[in-house]
C-alpha cells in the first residue's frame, strides 16, 4: 500500500493521467471546430498554458527541488497554493481581456478558458504538494477523477456536435471537482495573502526558475501570435494539430522530469546519481522513438478522427515535430541536471538562448517557407539550445555538491 501511495512510477503515471484531460480537450475542440475557430482557441490555450507553466516554475519546481527532502507545514502549503491562485486569477483576467476583442464566434471559447484558468492552476499545485509530500498516489487519484469526469462529459458534448465552448466548460468542471478532492485530501485551503510570504522565503530560486520560464515561454507565446500574421488562423491550427499528435511525448517528458528530480536530489551526494541521470535520458530517448514511429505511421482515417478538418494540413508537419521531440531528450536531461546540481547560471544560459531562438527562427522560416518552415524552426531552436547546454556544462567548474537546495522557511511554504 505504501508503495502505491508514493513511488517514481506512480508519479509518472500521474503525470500521464493528468495530461489525458488536456489532450482530450484540444482534440475534441478540434473535432467540433472549423480550422479558424480552432486556431483562435489554440492562441487562448497557449496563454492558459503559459500561466500554468509559470505557476509550476514559481511554486511547483521549488516544492520538488527544495521540499522533497525537508517538509513544510500545512500553513506553508496553504501559502504556496494561495500564490498559485493569484497567478490563476491573473491568467483569468488576461484571457477575459482577449475575449472582449475576439471575433463573435470565439468569444465564448475565450471566456470559458478564462473561467478555467484559476481552477486548473490551483488543482495543479495541489498535485505538486502531494508529490512533494511523497503521496503521489493521491495525486493520481484526483487527476484520474478529473480525467474520467471531464473526458466523459466532453465526449457526450461532441457526440451531439455541441459548441466548442461547452467542451471547455466540461473540462473546467472536471478541474473544479478534482480541486475539491485535493482540498479534502490535503485538508487545506489556498491562502493568497500569505503567498507573498512564500515568495519572499524562497525567492532565491523561485525568482530564477520563474524568470527562466517566463523568458522562454513568453517568447513562445509571442511567436504563436506573430505567426498568425504570415500563416493565418488555419496555419496556427495546423501547427497546433501537429504538436497535439506529439503531446503524449511532452507529457511523458514532464512526467519523467517531475518524478526524477526529487529522487535525483536525494541521490546527488551518492555515486548513483550519474547512472540514474543516464537512465532517465535513455528512457526519454526510447519514448521519443517509439511514439514518433507511431505518429509517422498514423493512418489518415484515424488522424481525421482525432483532428477533424485540421488533419490534412497537420499531417505534413509530423517530421519536424518528430525531430523536435528527439532534440527535447537532451534538453530535458540537461535541465534536470542543472536543477538538481544548482547550476542555475548554466540553466539560465541554455533557456535564454532557447527563448531568443524560439522567437526568431520559426518566424523567419515561416515568412520564407510557410507553415512547414515554422515547424522546422521550432526543431532547430531546440537543437541549437541543446548544443549550447552541453557546451556550458563542459565549461562548468562547479563543485559536485548541491548548494542552494537548503533554506526556505517551512512555515513560509
Amino acid at each position: 500500500m505504501s508503495r502505491w501511495r508514493h513511488s517514481r512510477y506512480v508519479t509518472v503515471v500521474d503525470q500521464v493521467v493528468s495530461s489525458l484531460s488536456n489532450f482530450a480537450l484540444v482534440a475534441l475542440v478540434a473535432n467540433v471546430s472549423s480550422p479558424e475557430v480552432f486556431g483562435r482557441f489554440s492562441l487562448g490555450y497557449v496563454i492558459l498554458v503559459f500561466f500554468l507553466g509559470f505557476q509550476r516554475s514559481l511554486v511547483g519546481e521549488v516544492l520538488l527541488v527544495r521540499f522533497s527532502v525537508q517538509g513544510a507545514t500545512r500553513k506553508g502549503f496553504e501559502s504556496a497554493a494561495g500564490l498559485a491562485l493569484v497567478v490563476g486569477v491573473l491568467g483569468m483576467l488576461v484571457l477575459a481581456a482577449f475575449a472582449v476583442a475576439a471575433p463573435t464566434d470565439s468569444v465564448s471559447v475565450w471566456l470559458w478558458l478564462a473561467v478555467a484558468a484559476p481552477l486548473v492552476l490551483v488543482q495543479d499545485v495541489l498535485r505538486y504538494i502531494l508529490i512533494a509530500q511523497r503521496r503521489s498516489g493521491y495525486a493520481l487519484l484526483i487527476d484520474a477523477a478529473w480525467a474520467v469526469i471531464s473526458i466523459g462529459a466532453m465526449i457526450g458534448i461532441v457526440a451531439v456536435r455541441g459548441d466548442p465552448a461547452w467542451v471547455i466548460a466540461a473540462w473546467a468542471l472536471g478541474a473544479l471537482l478534482s480541486l475539491v478532492g485535493g482540498v479534502i485530501i490535503l485538508r487545506l485551503l489556498p491562502r493568497p495573502v500569505l503567498g507573498i510570504r512564500w515568495f519572499v522565503a524562497n525567492r532565491d530560486i523561485a525568482v530564477r526558475f520563474s524568470a527562466e520560464y517566463s523568458s522562454l515561454n513568453l517568447s513562445t507565446t509571442l511567436v504563436w501570435f506573430a505567426l498568425a500574421v504570415p500563416l493565418g488562423a488555419a496555419g496556427i491550427a495546423a501547427l497546433r494539430g501537429a504538436s497535439l499528435l506529439f503531446s503524449p511525448v511532452n507529457t511523458a517528458f514532464n512526467a519523467v522530469r517531475i518524478a526524477m528530480i526529487p529522487e535525483l536530489v536525494r541521490l546527488r551526494p551518492s555515486g548513483r546519481y550519474a547512472r540514474r541521470l543516464a537512465e532517465t535520458a535513455l528512457i526519454l530517448f526510447g519514448i521519443s522513438v517509439v511514439w514518433g514511429v507511431v505518429v509517422l505511421l498514423l493512418p489518415s482515417g484515424l488522424g481525421r478522427m482525432l483532428l477533424g478538418a485540421t488533419w490534412d494540413a497537420a499531417a505534413d508537419l509530423r517530421w519536424p515535430n518528430f525531430v523536435q521531440a528527439m532534440m527535447m531528450v537532451g534538453y530535458t536531461a540537461l535541465l534536470a541536471h542543472f536543477r538538481v546540481s544548482s547550476m542555475h547560471g548554466q540553466s539560465t544560459t541554455m533557456r535564454g538562448w532557447l527563448a531568443g531562438l524560439t522567437l526568431a527562427v520559426p518566424l523567419a522560416l515561416a515568412v520564407a517557407f510557410g507553415t512547414a518552415g515554422a515547424a522546422w524552426g521550432f526543431a532547430v531552436a531546440v537543437g541549437v539550445a541543446v548544443v549550447i547546454g552541453v557546451l556550458v556544462t563542459l565549461r562548468s567548474r562547479r563543485s559536485p555538491g548541491a548548494p542552494g537546495l537548503e533554506g526556505g522557511d517551512p512555515d513560509a511554504i
